[in-house]
Order: structure tokens, then C-alpha cells, then sequence
């Protein structure tokens, strides 16, 4: 059984108090005491409880007690009642612990070492009758199953080492190298070799030192504990909080570090779902390499079970720096990273994305990082500031985008729909982007711009980096609305939000925007809307160009004063650096509408290098008038086909189209074009295009948005397939809406059909056939007719 030391100090030498020290209310009489005890106890006590005094008397009755112990319980006994100690809990108490003596088999030396104690405690006014009270019942808990405490659910207890009683000024148990337990139901939570003081009047328990261990989240005792030291436990609790910790975590760290510990009796479901104990470094900025592969930290660390917190303060917070082949790819900054054996995440983190001098950033976004796989995410979440764009320095665009997804093996990185969704919508804003509608949108009903409030705050702040709660106190409005105000600014791309300072700083998109309302600056009108369906992305980004690759985009419109857009085949473009795009589709410029393949639009210059056209169709505007007064547009029948080409959209220092330059959209086709003939309804297959066409040559047409019919006129070389001989020829509209052209033959005629004949008068070529009309000898037979369709 267990042995419980008393020591009682000066307490232990001293032998019982005369009857004659108290206030007697038991006559001394061990022969009497049991019926006196049963006619005090009387009708206050329950059923149970009298058992338990019952069972007292039997062994007071026996020969369990020394006639000197039986003299020190009545003694005691007297002392508690001089106190007006209750029966219950206070005597019921004093009879159990007791009876407890006698069946955890102690002896008489230590029975009658507790009775003196207790009787000096009685003596002494010092303490109350609570602290008495739980003096006794301690020491029966003790004595049957190591109890420190036990009240309702919670409950401490000692196992192994020793348990000491004393007492100086105050009753205390001196308690040595024992495992201390802490139960709360079912759930529990351990101090090992634990070595201590617990003052049981005010449920103290005081630690020297003692070891917690992470066993229950999976870790292995010997490379993860924290040594405690020097703090207190209130026992009415389940938790403690310890200010002088040690820990040591192998993994993290090359030597025990100073923080603060807490632990308490938790349900685990699983060592991977444990959340205590939780231990927080004082020091808030290590430098980790390699904290996982390829992964270097810095910030503050906090053990939280299985999770490892990296934690960081407003003016220092936590980084992540994640590489690949050896180079820094991508930083993320936050005040809460969680990093478990297997991921690593953040609910608010900004994020930077490398691209070799350039880069793409965001001030607010969900991440995680799997550690095995190396796959990162970064995602919007319910944040207000998380739906502002990404700024993108290296394309010079905005990106409203949901979900990025990248495994750091791959080249390419996902930029699209959050998982599980069906259609993805996002947008590439150029940052040069300007639109009056939305300016005056901001404006809603206020007298003065905002971006005009923003940026003059500024000046008067002396930066463009400011605290929100200055600007709010020079606007004169309460902090929430201007936060508000500022969220909207940087949702719309114009101003990055640091929620870690609660402080703003101006893009450039500002003073863009202001310059471009007051018609003192150039901007553009570019903005690229991906819809990606099904298995589609609406972007991946290729590491090895930085080449953006775009899927889901039905037009983008290049310039609106213009009138220029581009249509990729099957929804697909890349975009380059500074807003270059590159694409198989259409172009549509004023009246040509071109199609072809490796178009490719140069931001900086404001053209788009046709390489290889497939055909242009060319409108018209007639004679005609609609409602409005403007001129009726027509198509022309034929196709120009093949060849290469620069379209000239505008000046490159007029991309906004402030300054009205009619000679622009500029078409100059750089290499010879053609007019086939092969596909004439009703005429098909008459004129085969290997051997019957026009050959264009390389021409220049400006204002291709407003011409008509006498404005077009293309020179080149006709071939007429053997029927006549090459000539060359000026390509005009033809009355059936064709481009073709009508010569007046010369005197001498021209030859035909490799000169077995000779045409006389006229000969037009149009949709409607090679027609000559005049004569024709040929041989010794002359025709004459209005028409001779070849």
C-alpha cells in the first residue's frame, strides 16, 4: 500500500494537548467516545455517511488503533468540535481519512503523526476550519488514490515518486519526482517528474520543475518536451500556464528555447488533431533553413499539439520562403502560419510570386503548402481586402482571378476557378485601364472624388504610405467608414491594403486615373475576360517565358476609339511581358476583319504583326443612309487571302484615342496577298486558284474604318489561268459588290487562250465571271457579242 510521510516539522516532537488545553465537549473517555460520536453525529448525516461513521467505530471498537492513537482521535476530535467544526462535511471528513489509515494500511507512528499535526492546526486560530476541513479530506484522497484534488469533473493526481505532509505557517505537501495528472472526465493531460508544493486551503499547487511531453500529438517524447519551472496551478482547473518553459524541438530548433507553456485535459481524437500542449517562444524572430525542403522561415514559432504556429507581430511578421532549383520562387508574409508535419497554411497572407526582376503580388489571400508534394495554393477567402486584384509587373496587368494552384516540380501554374466549381470567370486588366463609367462610379454621391481625397491626403501626409486612422481623422469620419472606403480603392486595383498596420499604400493606378479623368495622360481600354469551363483553366503561367497562357476569351478589344478587337480561335491567347499578346483568330480593324494565324499584338509599338493571314474580308460603306444618318456597311464578296501584314491600331502615344488621327487603324501588307476565284457560287471550279487569280501586291490602306467604294483600289498582277495572258491590273468594287476590275482592251486587242484568239473592246473580272464583250477572231472566225463569259 502506499506510504504517506508526515512531517509536521516541530509539530511531530510535540505530544497531544491536555484535555484540560480545550474546550472539552468529549468526556476523555474511550470507552464512551463511539456512543458520544453517534449521539453528535445524530440525525444530520445521510444514509451513506453513517455508514461510513459506522464503519469507523467498528474499527475504533477493534484493535486497528493503539490505545495512544484512540486517546489522539478523541483529543482531535474535541478540538474540532471546541471549534464548531460541522458534522458534515467536516467530521465525516475526520472519520473516513481515518478509517482510510486503516485500509490503506499505514501505521500507528503515522496515524499519530497526523493527529498531531492536526491537532497543532486545531490550536492555532491561524486556520480556518475551511482549510482544516481540507486538510483532513486531501489526505484521504492521498491515501486511497494519490487525489490531490477532486471537485465535480475535474480532478489531480500523483503517481510514483513521494508525497510529503508538512506545515510552517500554512498547511503544504512537499510532493517529489511524481508523475502529476491532471483529469477532466475522460480527458487528461500529464506533468512529469513533476517536484513541487501544494497549499490545499487555496487549491495552490506551486511547481520547482517538472517535463511536458507532446507524446499525445504523435511526437516522440525524447525530441519534443519543455522543462517547466517556477509557476503556480490552480487545481480547481484543468489547464496551467507556465512563464518559464524550456523547450526543446529537434526539428525546429539546434537548442531549447525560452517561451511560455500551456497545457490542459483535452478530448484527442487523433495525434494529428491534437491542439495541446501549446507552448509560444518569447524570441519572435528565428531564421530556419530548410524547416521543410526547400522552405526557410523566419518569425516566431508556437506548439499547439500537432501544429507548429509561426507567429509574427504587426512590425515583424512571419515569411515563408519557398525555393525552387535553389531560387527564391515565392515569399509569403503573415502573422499566423500554421505548419504541421504535412502542410503548411495561412488564412491572411501576402503573397509575392518571383518572375525573375518583376513579379506578382497580393496583399491578402488564403495559402497552404503541402510538404510532401510540394503543391502550393493560394485562394481568396471571405476577407473583404481578399477580392482585390494581383498585381502583376512583369505583363503589366490586374488579375481577378480565384484559385492559384502550382506544384513547384511543374513549369506551369494554374490560374483559375476555385476546385469543384464548374465555370471559372477572371479578368487581365491592363493597369494602364481606364474607364470614365467606372471613375464616376467610385464617385457615387459624394462632392469630391475619393482618389482625389486619397491622393491629396496623401501630400499632406508627406508619403503615399499611410495609416488608415490618420486619414479617417483628417476626413472627419469615422474609422470603419474610411476602412471601408479604402477596402473598395484596393478591390478596384488601386491601392495595396496591409491589414497587419492598418495602413494603405497608393498605386500608381491613382494618379493614372486622375490624369487620365482630367484628359492630361494616354491610357488604354484593355481588359482580356476569360470563361473557362468544364476541364478548361483560365490561365496557366509557364515558368521557362512567363508566358501567360489564356483560355475562355471571346474578344478583347485593343482600342474602342478604334474600333479594334481581337478574337483568338477556340477562346486560347498568351500574353507576354508588358501586355504583348500572341494568338490564332481574328482581328477585326474599322472595315477589314482579318483572320489568321501567329498574330501578335505589341503593346509598347500598338500594332499587331499579321504573320500569316489566312484572308481578310473587307466592308464598305455605300451611298446608303440607316436611321441615324450613317452610312449602310456592306461586305465584299471575295476574300483576300494569304500573305503578311502590320496593322498600325493608333499612335503609340494616343492609345486612348484623345487626339482624333484619321489616318489611323494603318493596315500595310508586307509581302504579295491574293483573290481566288474558285468558289463563285454557281460558278465553282470554273476558275481553279492554282492557275486563275489576282496577286495583291504589298499595299498600304489607312482609315481601313471609314472608306467606301471609289476608296478602294489594289494593284497587282492578274493571271487568268491560259485564257488570257498575265496583265497587270488595279483591283476595284465591282457593281455585284465583288472586288475585281474593267479594262477598256486597247486597239490592238490581247491575246487569249495562249493566243489562238485575240479580244477586242472590254473585259471585266468580278463574281459574276471573266466577261468580255466586243469581238473575238480566232483563227478564221470572228464573234461579235455583248457578252463571252470565259
Amino acid at each position: 500500500m502506499k506510504k504517506i510521510i508526515f512531517t509536521l516539522l516541530a509539530a511531530a516532537a510535540l505530544s497531544f494537548p491536555a484535555a484540560g488545553q480545550v474546550s472539552i465537549q468529549f468526556s476523555g473517555d474511550a470507552s464512551k467516545f463511539t456512543t458520544e460520536l453517534t449521539a453528535f453525529m445524530g440525525t444530520l448525516v445521510s444514509k451513506p455517511q453513517k455508514a461510513e461513521v459506522n464503519l469507523f467505530i467498528s474499527l475504533y471498537d477493534s484493535t486497528c488503533f493503539s490505545r495512544e492513537t484512540k486517546d489522539g482521535i478523541i483529543n482531535v476530535a474535541s478540538q474540532l468540535r471546541g471549534r464548531r467544526v460541522s458534522q458534515v462535511p467536516g467530521f465525516i471528513f475526520y472519520v473516513r481519512t481515518l478509517a482510510d489509515f486503516i485500509k490503506t494500511g499505514q501505521t500507528s507512528n503515522e496515524v499519530s503523526a497526523w493527529l498531531s499535526g492536526l491537532s497543532e492546526m486545531a490550536f492555532d486560530p491561524r486556520f480556518t476550519n475551511a482549510s482544516i476541513e481540507k486538510f483532513i479530506e486531501v489526505t484521504g484522497l492521498l491515501l486511497v488514490d494519490n487525489t490531490l484534488y477532486s471537485e465535480g469533473s475535474v480532478s489531480w493526481k500523483t503517481e510514483g515518486g513521494s508525497v510529503e505532509f508538512a506545515r510552517d505557517t500554512v498547511l503544504k505537501i512537499d510532493i517529489k519526482t511524481v508523475t502529476l495528472k491532471c483529469f477532466l472526465s475522460k480527458d487528461s493531460t500529464e506533468i512529469y517528474d513533476f517536484s513541487g508544493t501544494y497549499y490545499p486551503d487555496v487549491f495552490r499547487l506551486h511547481c520547482d520543475k517538472g517535463t511536458v511531453t507532446w507524446e499525445k500529438a504523435g511526437y516522440d517524447r525524447s525530441k519534443v518536451f519543455a522543462t517547466v519551472s517556477d509557476f503556480d496551478i490552480d487545481v480547481t482547473k484543468s489547464e496551467f500556464t507556465c512563464d518559464s518553459s524550456l523547450l526543446t524541438q529537434t526539428t525546429y530548433f539546434h537548442e531549447p528555447v525560452k517561451g511560455k507553456l500551456t497545457d490542459r485535459a483535452v478530448e484527442i481524437a487523433s495525434p494529428d488533431k491534437a491542439t495541446m500542449p501549446r507552448f509560444e517562444t518569447y524570441d519572435t524572430r528565428f531564421f530556419i533553413d530548410d524547416i521543410y525542403k526547400g522552405v526557410d522561415y523566419e518569425g516566431g514559432l508556437t506548439l499547439e499539439g500537432a501544429v507548429v504556429t509561426g507567429t509574427g507581430s504587426n512590425w515583424f511578421p512571419a515569411n515563408i520562403k519557398l525555393y525552387r532549383n535553389d531560387t527564391l520562387a515565392m515569399r509569403l508574409v503573415s502573422r499566423t502560419f500554421i505548419l504541421s508535419q504535412r502542410s503548411i497554411s495561412s488564412y491572411e497572407s501576402s503573397a509575392t510570386l518571383y518572375l525573375g526582376k518583376d513579379s506578382i503580388y497580393h496583399s491578402n489571400l488564403g495559402f497552404s503548402y503541402n510538404t510532401s508534394t510540394r503543391e502550393v495554393s493560394l485562394f481568396r477567402t471571405k476577407s473583404p481586402l481578399s477580392r482585390s486584384p494581383y498585381f502583376d509587373s512583369y505583363h503589366n496587368l490586374d488579375l481577378y482571378f480565384e484559385n492559384f494552384s502550382w506544384d513547384m516540380d511543374d513549369q506551369f501554374i494554374t490560374l483559375s476557378r476555385t476546385r469543384g466549381s464548374s465555370i471559372g470567370a477572371a479578368k487581365f486588366e491592363s493597369v494602364s485601364f481606364y474607364n470614365e463609367a467606372n471613375f464616376f462610379r467610385l464617385m457615387r454621391l459624394d462632392d469630391v472624388h475619393p482618389l482625389y481625397r486619397i491622393r491629396d491626403y496623401a501630400k499632406s501626409y508627406g508619403s503615399d504610405v499611410f495609416p488608415v486612422e490618420g486619414f479617417a481623422k483628417w476626413m472627419k469620419m469615422p474609422v470603419e467608414q474610411a476602412t471601408a472606403l479604402c477596402i473598395e480603392l484596393a478591390n478596384n486595383g488601386f491601392l495595396f491594403y496591409d491589414r497587419n498596420f492598418n495602413e494603405v499604400v497608393i498605386k500608381k493606378k491613382v494618379d493614372d486615373y486622375i490624369a487620365s479623368f482630367a484628359k492630361k495622360k494616354d491610357y488604354d481600354a484593355i481588359t482580356i475576360n476569360s470563361e473557362a469551363r468544364d476541364q478548361e483553366e483560365n490561365a496557366t503561367l509557364d515558368l521557362k517565358n512567363y508566358n501567360l497562357n489564356l483560355a475562355g476569351v471571346s474578344m478583347v478589344s485593343l482600342s474602342d476609339s478604334q474600333k479594334v478587337a481581337i478574337m483568338p480561335y477556340n477562346g486560347r491567347l498568351m500574353v507576354g511581358k508588358n501586355r504583348a499578346i500572341s494568338f490564332d483568330g481574328v482581328v477585326k480593324a474599322g472595315l477589314f476583319t482579318i483572320y489568321g494565324k501567329q498574330f501578335s499584338f505589341n503593346y509598347d509599338t500598338f500594332y499587331v504583326r499579321l504573320a500569316k493571314i489566312d484572308s481578310i474580308r473587307i466592308a464598305v460603306e455605300t451611298d446608303e443612309r440607316d436611321a441615324f444618318g450613317k452610312p449602310v456597311i456592306k461586305n465584299i464578296d471575295n476574300l483576300i487571302q494569304l500573305g503578311s501584314a502590320n496593322l498600325f491600331i493608333d499612335d503609340p502615344r494616343n492609345k486612348s484615342g484623345l487626339r482624333r488621327l484619321q489616318q489611323y487603324p494603318i493596315i500595310n501588307a508586307l509581302t504579295y496577298s491574293y483573290i481566288f476565284y474558285d468558289n463563285i457560287p454557281n460558278l465553282e471550279g470554273i476558275y481553279p486558284r492554282e492557275k486563275f487569280y489576282f496577286r495583291i501586291d504589298p499595299f498600304t490602306y489607312s482609315n481601313i474604318d471609314h472608306y467606301n467604294n471609289t476608296a478602294m483600289a489594289l494593284n497587282g498582277e492578274f493571271v487568268g489561268g491560259g485564257i488570257t495572258e498575265p496583265m497587270r491590273q488595279t483591283l476595284t468594287v465591282q457593281p455585284d459588290t465583288s472586288l475585281g476590275f474593267s479594262m477598256t482592251i486597247a486597239p490592238e486587242g490581247i491575246p487569249i487562250y495562249s493566243g489562238r484568239g485575240k479580244l477586242y473592246d472590254h473585259l471585266s473580272m468580278s463574281n459574276s465571271g471573266l466577261i468580255g464583250s466586243g469581238r473575238i477572231d480566232h483563227l478564221t472566225a470572228t464573234a461579235v457579242s455583248d457578252t463571252f463569259l470565259f
